[in-house]
């Protein structure tokens, strides 16, 4: 559904099934290599399905950071990449308000920043172009099913 103050892009689903946490890393070093400033990327998925863990993959393979943890109490982890380049890790899990998120400037100055959004909520109040990730779970353990809309951009650049 488009509320009024959306844009409305065309987007495409893909979907990807991967069976091991090898595999999820490798594909999401893939996803990190064709990010740039101003990318912003929404994690769905219920609670432990791994938002923060493919989350972490991207952070590591730009950053060589070596702890990445969940941004879920202090709302938001940034990490250096390069020059002004930074990633903003982001928990709306527990904001009430979209208010809150124009407080903690997470969208200001975008063109410095890739920014990634677990439990990204009241983001349709803001223009942006992300790259969707819905998580499920799997039938194994480390089996994960992601399901991903992609503006024709994004449909370019990420490929499966």
């Amino acid at each position: 559904m488009v509320h009024s103050n959306q844009i409305h892009i065309d987007t495409n689903e893909k979907k990807k099934n991967l069976s091991s946490k090898l595999a999820t890393i490798n594909f999401f070093k893939l996803i990190s290599k064709n990010l740039v400033a101003g990318d912003v990327i929404f994690l769905h998925g219920a609670l432990g399905v791994g938002k923060t863990f493919c989350s972490s993959v991207i952070i590591k393979e730009l950053t060589g950071a070596s702890l990445v943890t969940s941004p879920t109490f202090n709302l938001v982890q940034t990490y250096f990449v390069k020059n002004k380049l930074e990633i903003w890790h982001c928990d709306f899990y527990r904001l009430n308000h979209p208010q809150e998120v124009n407080e903690i400037g997470v969208f200001d100055n975008t063109n410095e920043k890739i920014i990634l959004i677990e439990w990204p909520k009241f983001t349709d109040i803001f223009y942006l172009n992300p790259l969707i990730i819905e998580i499920e779970f799997g039938m194994k353990n480390n089996e994960r099913s992601f399901n991903f809309t992609l503006s024709p951009e994004w449909d370019k650049r990420i490929t499966f």
